[in-house]
């Protein structure tokens, strides 16, 4: 154990005492612009986002698709920096939701591990997810999480062998991160429910951390269907892609219409089942 934050106890708490599947919405900082940002993050909280994910602008985002890449495109064309990031998660904090920052690992290289860790938690982010960390790089990227005292949540790849499964669920605190597809983020085609069941069934066997699920929970109804499996689901393209393609104003309230509806079929899905229940937790 480590000496958490108050805000990565928060999200502890969240994922552990909800007894729904609690929702998550992405967005890059700096996108639309960084004012937009920060009030659309306040308004996704007002209309039932549970966590907030703050995503870090990056060239090569391989785990996206055309969508997020896009956002990311138009948040470092406008100059988004850390310090711009670092702004948006302190200025998100003050909404209630639960912070995490979602980046890629050169970003981290780039402006320095610890110095990272420590930064953002003293901007109140509850924990850092990077779908791309380097198995060699894991212990120093967890050492520098523990001693800053945020989360450090991790992705599991859907053809992870057990050994990995095994890796990443010791390295994981926050959540672990099941995708319900394999695809890049953004993908529009039908879910493999027994996949998703068996593949999280996998990892609760080695963890007792939530899973979060995210790429392919593109509409409510998929929602409402991965809800049993997970304790929490992400979704990110469904509210950036209506900034992208709409003027500001009718762009800013589709999304915000999406969060809606994506809570309200969250909080209609069926509770918790005794199959989700965590031996250790």
């Amino acid at each position: 154990m480590y000496a958490q934050t108050p805000a990565a106890s928060r999200l502890t708490h969240l994922l552990d005492q909800t007894g729904r599947t609690a929702l998550g919405v992405f967005l890059p900082a700096g996108f639309p612009s960084r004012t937009a940002g920060i009030d659309l993050l306040h308004s996704f909280a007002e209309q039932g986002a549970d966590i907030l994910e703050v995503g870090v602008p990056h060239t090569a985002p391989v785990f996206d698709g055309p969508v997020i890449k896009a956002a990311y495109e138009t948040a470092l064309a406008q100059g988004t920096v850390m310090a711009h990031v670092l702004s948006t998660v302190r200025h998100a904090v003050t909404g209630g939701a639960p912070v995490v920052a979602m980046t890629y690992w050169a970003p981290v290289l780039a402006y320095g591990i610890e110095r990272f860790a420590d930064d953002l938690a003293v901007a109140g982010a509850a924990g850092v997810m990077i779908p791309d960390l380097p198995p060699h790089e894991a212990g120093r990227w967890r050492a520098a999480a523990r001693k800053a005292g945020i989360h450090t949540p991790q992705f599991a790849p859907r053809d992870a062998g057990d050994e990995d499964l095994t890796r990443i669920a010791a390295a994981a605190s926050g959540w672990i991160y099941a995708p319900a597809a394999v695809a890049a983020t953004g993908y529009q085609g039908d879910l493999d429910l027994a996949a998703i069941q068996h593949f999280t069934g996998r990892l609760r066997h080695r963890t007792e951390q939530p899973i979060v699920a995210g790429i392919g929970i593109s509409t409510p109804a998929r929602a409402r269907q991965v809800a049993p499996y997970a304790d929490g689901v992400v979704i990110g393209t469904p509210v950036v892609r209506p900034l992208l393609e709409q003027a500001a104003a009718r762009g800013a309230a589709q999304a915000m219409g999406h969060v809606r509806a994506f809570a309200d079929a969250l909080r209609a899905a069926t509770a918790v089942p005794p199959h989700r229940t965590r031996a250790c937790a």
